[in-house]
C-alpha cells in the first residue's frame, strides 16, 4: 500500500512539474527549436557523460580499495545497472540495486558497500554545493539578491565542510553529538532521526578509505570534476538550442536539478528535470525563450537517460540477473543481506541527488 501511494504521488508530481514547465511554451517555437538545434553537440555530451561515469567509478574504487580491491572494469557495470534501475523502477532504488549486484557478484558484505555509497553521497552534496555557489557567484545574469544568496550558500557549504571534517576525524563523538542534538527536537519524526544516525554509522564503516590524505584529496578532486562535467553537459545542451549562456549557468542548472530529483517522481525524473531547467533560467535577468529552454531540457535528459538505461540493461543481462530479480528483492524486504549475515538497510536519504540517470 505504501509503495502504491508513493508511486501514485510520484506520477502526480511528475505530471504537475511537466505541466508547470509548459507554461509560456509555444508549440511552434518548440518544434522549431528541435528542428534548428545543433545535434553535432551530441558526441560531445556523450563523451562528457562517459567521463562522468568513469570518474564516478574510479572514486568508488578508491573508497572500496582498503576492504575490497575491485577494478574499474568490475565496478563500472554495477554502477550503470544501478542508474538504469533508477530510470526504470519506482522509489529510486538504484543505490540498493548497486549494493545488491556487488554483493551477489563479488561477495563483498552489503554493509561495506553501503558505507561507501553513503560517503559518495556526502562528497556529491558538498561538490554540488560548492559548484552551485561558484555558478551563482560568476553569473552575470543574476539579481543582487541571488548574489547575496551565493555568499550565504558559500558560508553554509564551508560550515558543512567543517562538520564533515570533524565527522571524518572524530567519527564516534560526532555521531553522539548528532544523536543528542536530534533528541532535543521532539517535532522531528523518530524514524527520520534514527535513519540519519544509522546513515552516519554506516558511513563511518567506510571511513577506512579516508585515513590516507592522498586518497581524500583524490576523492575530493574527482567529486568536483564529476559535477563540473555534469554542468558542462547542461551548458552544451542549452547552447545546442542557441541559448546564449555561460558555464556558470550550466553549474546553476546542475545544482537545481541535482536537488530537484530528490522529490518523489516517476522513474527517470520526467517532468522534474524540465521544471528545474525552467526554474534555473527564470531566476536570471536574461530571459530565454521558455520553448527553447524546454527543448534543451529534453535534449539534456534524453542524451543521458537513453544511453545509461540501454548500457545498464546490457550489463544487467550479462550479469545473469534481471529487473524482475531486483524488484522482487526490494519488495520482499528493503534490506540487503550481507555475506556475513548482517543486514544493511538502505536509507531513504540515498535516493536522488543524481540527475545523470
Amino acid at each position: 500500500m505504501k509503495r502504491a501511494f508513493f508511486l501514485i504521488l510520484g506520477i502526480v508530481i511528475s505530471i504537475g512539474c511537466f505541466w508547470w514547465s509548459l507554461r509560456d511554451v509555444n508549440q511552434e517555437d518548440l518544434w522549431r527549436g528541435f528542428r534548428d538545434a545543433n545535434y553535432l553537440t551530441l558526441p560531445v555530451m556523450l563523451a562528457l557523460l562517459l567521463a562522468f561515469y568513469v570518474l564516478k567509478t574510479l572514486r568508488w574504487q578508491w573508497l572500496l580499495a582498503p576492504v575490497a580491491p575491485l577494478t574499474i572494469r568490475q565496478l563500472f557495470p554495477p554502477m550503470l545497472i544501478g542508474f538504469a534501475a533508477n530510470n526504470l523502477l519506482p522509489a529510486h532504488l538504484g543505490e540498493f540495486i548497486r549494493v545488491f549486484v556487488v554483493r551477489q557478484k563479488y561477495g563483498v558484505p552489503a554493509s561495506t558497500v553501503l558505507s561507501t555509497v553513503i560517503l559518495e553521497r556526502i562528497f556529491d552534496v558538498l561538490s554540488i554545493l560548492v559548484l552551485f555557489g561558484v555558478g551563482l557567484a560568476f553569473s552575470d545574469d543574476l539579481p543582487q539578491d541571488y548574489r547575496n544568496g551565493a555568499i550565504l550558500l558559500g558560508a553554509a557549504a564551508s560550515a558543512v565542510v567543517v562538520a564533515v571534517g570533524i565527522y571524518l576525524v572524530w567519527t564516534e563523538p560526532f555521531i553522539r553529538l548528532v544523536t543528542w542534538t536530534l533528541s532535543l527536537a521532539p517535532f522531528l519524526p523518530s524514524k527520520l532521526a534514527t535513519s540519519l544516525v544509522d546513515m552516519l554509522r554506516k558511513g563511518g564503516d567506510g571511513l577506512v578509505a579516508l585515513k590516507s590524505g592522498k586518497a581524500v584529496l583524490l576523492i575530493i578532486v574527482t567529486s568536483l570534476l564529476q559535477w563540473l562535467l555534469n554542468g558542462m553537459i547542461a551548458f552544451v545542451a542549452l547552447r545546442a538550442f542557441h541559448i546564449d549562456v555561460t558555464l556558470a549557468t550550466g553549474l546553476i542548472v546542475t545544482g537545481v536539478t541535482a536537488f530537484g530529483v530528490t522529490i518523489p517522481s516517476t522513474p527517470g525524473y520526467f517532468g522534474v528535470i524540465q521544471m528545474c531547467f525552467q526554474v534555473s533560467m527564470n531566476a536570471q535577468q536574461l530571459k530565454p525563450d521558455p520553448s527553447l529552454v524546454l527543448g534543451s531540457s529534453v535534449y539534456y535528459h534524453m542524451s543521458m537517460y537513453i544511453p545509461v538505461t540501454m548500457l545498464g540493461l546490457y550489463y544487467l543481462q550479462q550479469s545473469g540477473l534481471s529487473l524482475t530479480d531486483m524488484q522482487n528483492a526490494s519488495q520482499k524486504k528493503e534490506v540487503v543481506a550481507s555475506a556475513d549475515g548482517s543486514d544493511a538497510a538502505v536509507p531513504d536519504t540515498l535516493r536522488g541527488v543524481d540527475p545523470c540517470d
